[in-house]
């Protein structure tokens, strides 16, 4: 039943639950709780757009980010956006340094090349970098490219 209600009320549908659950008679910690889990199940059905315009006021009335499912999630989040930075970065630099090798090695590399070895991830470039010495021809990197 209230899939139908959610389905024709949207975001005001969103804004009601958020409403009940304030209003509700559980204890300040379990209201934030619950509406950090009400948040998270959100992110199921709607866009991000709805969830900010009904969450942000709920957030700073609250103050949810104290919570510690909030900070828990917040933590989460960080050490994956940190894992990710770090890769890419390590990346880039292997990139760079395949690209530097190549073109010192053989002058000019053909365009397609370039494409193609900046598709690589970073175990075909740290494999290009390793075999440096042993390739002679640029077609040889055939072997590595993917």
């Amino acid at each position: 039943m209230d899939r139908e209600k959610r389905q024709k009320g949207g975001k005001e549908f969103l804004r009601r639950c958020a409403e009940d659950i304030i209003n509700s008679d559980l204890d300040l910690e379990t209201k934030k709780t619950v509406l950090l889990r009400a948040e998270i199940f959100a992110g199921l059905v709607f866009d991000k757009k709805a969830i900010d315009l009904v969450f942000r006021e709920v957030e700073q009335m609250l103050s949810i980010e104290e919570s510690a499912g909030y900070q828990r999630i917040f933590e989460k989040g960080m050490e994956k956006g940190m894992e990710k930075g770090i890769e890419k970065g390590q990346q880039e630099s292997l990139l760079d340094v395949t690209i530097r090798l190549l073109s010192k090695k053989f002058r000019k590399i053909p365009r397609e090349y370039l494409a193609r070895i900046k598709e690589q991830d970073v175990y075909v470039l740290q494999q290009i970098i390793d075999s440096i010495f042993d390739i002679n021809d640029l077609k040889e990197l055939e072997d590595y490219l993917q």
